[in-house]
């Protein structure tokens, strides 16, 4: 077995922190295959690097719920979430995203708001190019740039790790135009709430639009299963 794991280990911070990177980034990336097995010995010697830190770094993805344990012994990466799995991360950053908007009210400036509305203009024009990735990476800074403006180093780390625990590849990800298209009209109302400083209204809003995803998310699901 060969693993294609490539990374910067040159950087001035700990090995450990640099192999968890590597390592994280590569089942983020689908790199390494969900329950893919891990052996300490063949990463060490493709990061080229000692055996100690592979093994701390794979204690701390098994914290995050990155790998799980392999029995007899030894660990994989963690397998595909199930349909529950995925419904209750919906519910869980649904709350967060709610709350974060929340707080964003209080503290979004001018130029903030303008990030976001030209956030917008971007995804309706690749929405009319039909470039999906670059959409769902777009997605991702606009919610980004909320969670930055609730000022909430607490919030915003639960919510890193909320997403990071989902993964790109792992997500039956709510790819179909249709949902993209009434995401973005979700996203403008959630801005003219922040215009407004409404703050009950902004947390409404980004809670429905985690709901309609979820919703998006199940009826997707249901389609690849028939």
């Amino acid at each position: 077995m060969t693993y294609n794991i490539k990374g910067d280990l040159s950087e001035k911070i700990a090995i450990r922190d640099k192999v968890y990177s590597v390592l994280s980034n590569a089942i983020f990336q689908g790199k390494l295959q969900p329950e893919e097995r891990l052996v300490e010995s063949k990463l060490a010697k493709a990061m080229k690097v000692s055996r100690t830190p592979v093994r701390e770094a794979i204690i701390e993805l098994q914290q995050k719920g990155l790998v799980v344990p392999s029995p007899p012994k030894g660990v994989k990466v963690a397998p595909l979430p199930t349909m529950k799995d995925l419904s209750e991360f919906y519910d869980i950053r649904g709350v967060l995203r709610g709350l974060a908007v929340r707080k964003a009210v209080k503290n979004i400036t001018v130029k903030e708001i303008q990030y976001l509305e030209e956030n917008i203009e971007k995804m309706e024009i690749l929405l009319l190019e039909k470039s999906i990735k670059r959409i769902s990476n777009l997605n991702i800074e606009f919610h980004e740039i909320i969670e930055k403006c609730s000022e909430s180093k607490e919030l915003i780390l639960l919510l890193d790790n909320l997403n990071k625990k989902l993964r790109e590849n792992f997500a039956v990800i709510i790819s179909r135009k249709e949902r993209q298209i009434e995401a973005v009209k979700e996203h403008k109302k959630i801005v003219e709430s922040l215009k407004e400083k409404n703050e009950e209204l902004a947390e409404t809003l980004m809670r429905q639009h985690a709901k309609n995803a979820k919703k998006a998310l199940e009826k997707e699901i249901m389609f690849k299963e028939k």
